[in-house]
């Protein structure tokens, strides 16, 4: 288990040291830090995700009595539910199947020192109970043990959702809630305290340069108004990675514009430098940062930036918003519902046989165009993998469903799993995943169906080990730490790997991470191991930093299945065809390894091998049997439909 401390010979994360906070905003929460930092009091950190509420807690323990004891972070999000009573609170030898040894949870392995219990609001009923407990007896009771054992803990917990609301919708239990309310640190966003964008990517610039033994380099002037025109829906953690990335590309001794991978869809405007004239002159010049990027469809990333910053100026009221834009209030939702700033939907008008036979008719209003472009949006998700990223770089998807008076909104996520919870929240039609994501969705009663799947890449997914590990075969991963994204192809490779070698799953220690969280982990030590795919697997194992001890050949398929909605598929099984003949199309021309076939009964079988490993290590909560009916049937309706439609 991994205790982490503030003593600087400990090998943190660039971010976790990140104190850089210099905005006037952020210079008020230190001073209410130093406040309540030397008590005892628990305390909460509100705040979306990669705000800093980690870096803030630290900075409470380093100014408390307890500095010189163990901080021990914990994600309440990362843990299955099968396995949270064990973390928190530890368990006894022979307790359940799998617990051959006697193992201390987190409250113990705090002990003297300082708890710190990140997404507590994720955390499951039954164990915010327990937890409640443990707060007011000061003493906790491993899973299998009957005696209480005495702890000395000062808890602070962090949450990127609203309790209030959570406790309202009974998610969270009202007594636990004001029991961790005791202190309130509200960490604003990064788009809201501005002065401090550029001392952190400055902080980064330098860390990473003496991390990677690289020289030191600068932002240009037009990299840094970039940087303040940027709106960072993620946050320092956001900035972080894009710091890291511009150094390992940029090339000279300056960071220009062009070497900046941001996201092109910020969610809100950026509070832009009062240094300029008026707000119109600091508006242009964060317009031309974003004209050096040449980003693509930079009139509707504009137009979603200005609705959703007029939405949160009026305090989230549509009428005031479209009395504010001068447009109306149908506009207004209809566009906020698009954006996936408010939920709803939009019904498209079915397309008539003149959309069919052209593209968009010139003699249309360009309003007309603009609301049909809106209503009628296809939101694809995808990963770093397979073909999808070829697909929307070459742009032909998008021509192509754009006949039919469709947009495409293509949507990057970390890992399966994050793009599965999406589905799930009605907010994607179409996605490319792993083997392991639709099992998941399928024992949470998702209803998808399987579209296609590519070739089997064994070679793409292993686990990997710091080049300078002593680790050098799956046997010698007994009690190390592994890190993975849960229910990633990963994880069944490790299963499986484990299972050769005659381990089991228990005898290692699992922790669920996110790949940015776990790529934090591995360079600084903190995890023996990592369960990773490429193409981050390929650079890790170039760049010197990692080794691989297993991947798949021989043990996996390691296959991307593409899928979609159930209800997105019987409305529009024609896009579902032109969806797949374009994928196809794509592999023929640069990728004719991948060319994606039809789903028949050896993937379902394979399928249901990883559902089977899933359940026998209990990491979906009910055995499933694979729908051998969820899969796409091919051409007959599709055909029709076209047909139909152009009036054939």
């Amino acid at each position: 288990m991994p205790v982490l401390t503030l003593h600087d010979s400990n090998p943190l994360t660039v971010r976790a040291k990140a104190l850089v906070f210099e905005d006037p905003n952020s210079q008020a929460l230190l001073d209410r830090i130093r406040q309540v930092a030397p008590s005892d009091a628990t305390v909460l950190i509100t705040g979306e995700t990669g705000t800093g509420k980690e870096i803030v807690a630290r900075q409470i323990h380093t100014q408390s009595q307890r500095r010189d004891r163990p901080f021990v972070a914990m994600n309440c999000g990362a843990l299955a539910a099968s396995v949270a009573e064990s973390e928190l609170f530890g368990h006894e030898k022979g307790s359940f199947t799998g617990a051959t040894t006697t193992k201390i949870g987190w409250f113990e392995a705090a002990n003297s020192g300082t708890l710190f219990l990140d997404e507590i609001g994720d955390l499951p009923l039954p164990l915010q109970v327990k937890l409640l407990r443990v707060l007011q007896e000061g003493e906790v009771v491993r899973v299998g043990a009957r005696q209480p054992i005495s702890v000395d803990v000062r808890l602070i917990a962090a949450t990127n959702v609203n309790l209030d609301e959570a406790v309202a919708a009974g998610h969270f239990r009202e007594d636990l809630y004001y029991r961790l309310n005791v202190v309130t640190l509200s960490l604003p966003p990064l788009r809201e305290r501005p002065g401090d964008i550029l001392p952190l990517a400055r902080y980064f610039l330098g860390n990473y340069a003496h991390k990677l033994q690289a020289d030191p380099k600068q932002f240009s002037p037009g990299a840094e108004l970039t940087l303040l025109a940027h709106s960072w829906p993620g946050n320092i953690r956001e900035l972080e990675n894009v710091v890291h990335h511009a150094l390992l590309i940029g090339q000279g001794k300056v960071i220009e514009p062009r070497d900046l991978r941001l996201s092109v869809r910020p969610e809100r405007v950026q509070k832009l430098p009062t240094s300029g004239p008026d707000a119109l002159a600091n508006l242009r010049l964060a317009l031309h940062a974003l004209y050096e990027q040449r980003i693509p469809n930079l009139s509707d990333v504009v137009e979603e930036v200005l609705m959703g910053s007029a939405f949160e100026f009026c305090e989230r009221n549509q009428v005031q918003t479209a009395r504010l834009l001068g447009i109306s209030r149908n506009i207004v939702r209809a566009r906020l519902i698009d954006y996936g700033i408010i939920a709803g939907s939009v019904r498209p008008p079915p397309p008539t046989n003149h959309d069919v036979a052209n593209v968009v008719p010139m003699e249309r209003p360009v309003s007309s165009i603009m609301s049909k472009r809106r209503s009628s949006c296809v939101r694809i998700g995808y990963q770093r993998f397979g073909l999808l990223p070829l697909t929307k770089a070459n742009r032909s998807l998008d021509e192509m469903f754009g006949t039919l008076g469709f947009q495409v909104d293509w949507i990057e996520y970390p890992g399966g799993l994050q793009l599965i919870e999406s589905f799930q929240k009605d907010r994607l039609s179409l996605a490319a995943v792993g083997e392991g994501p639709p099992v998941i969705a399928q024992a949470n009663e998702l209803p998808f169906i399987y579209v296609a799947a590519e070739a089997a890449a064994p070679e793409d997914e292993a686990i990997v080990v710091p080049i300078d590990s002593s680790i050098h075969s799956v046997s010698e991963l007994r009690g190390k730490t592994i890190a993975l994204n849960r229910g990633a192809n990963v994880h069944y490779l490790l299963i499986r790997a484990l299972e050769e070698v005659g381990l089991d799953y228990d005898d290692t220690k699992v922790l669920y991470l996110p790949p940015t969280e776990a790529q934090e982990a591995f360079f600084s030590k903190t995890i023996d191991a990592w369960g990773i795919w490429s193409p981050l697997l390929g650079d890790l194992v170039l760049s010197g930093h990692a080794r691989e001890i297993v991947n798949g050949l021989g043990i996996t398929d390691n296959a991307v299945h593409y899928i979609a909605g159930a209800e997105f598929s019987e409305r529009h099984p024609e896009l579902i065809e032109l969806f797949v003949t374009q994928l196809t199309a794509t592999a023929k021309s640069v990728a004719p390894h991948r060319v994606p076939r039809r789903i028949d009964e050896s993937l379902l079988e394979g399928q249901q091998r990883v559902a089977d490993a899933f359940h026998r290590h209990r990491l979906i909560p009910r055995e499933i049997h694979v729908n051998a009916q969820a899969r796409w049937r091919g051409n007959t309706i599709a055909e029709r439909t076209l047909a139909r439609k152009s009036g054939c």
